[in-house]
């Protein structure tokens, strides 16, 4: 099976399919590597919080944030 072929039975899965298979994919990673992203997610977090906490970065509501996520995944 091509990554081709792969991408094109993906967008048959609805919204809750697609969401498991990011959780099998993501499962499938070598354990140190998931680590590390994590890691790297773990600091890009507090390095935002940081970035917050001194002004630099606005806080955006909840509703707001997945109001423009989703307004960007349809262009």
């Amino acid at each position: 099976m091509s990554l081709s072929s792969i991408k094109k039975e993906i967008h048959r899965l609805n919204p809750k399919e697609r969401a498991m298979l990011i959780d099998l994919l993501w499962e499938s990673l070598d354990e140190k590597r998931v680590k590390e992203i994590e890691a790297k997610w773990a600091a890009e977090s507090e390095d935002r919080i940081d970035a917050y906490e001194r002004g630099e970065l606005p806080a955006i509501d909840g509703p707001t944030a997945l109001r423009d996520l989703r307004s960007s995944l349809r262009k």
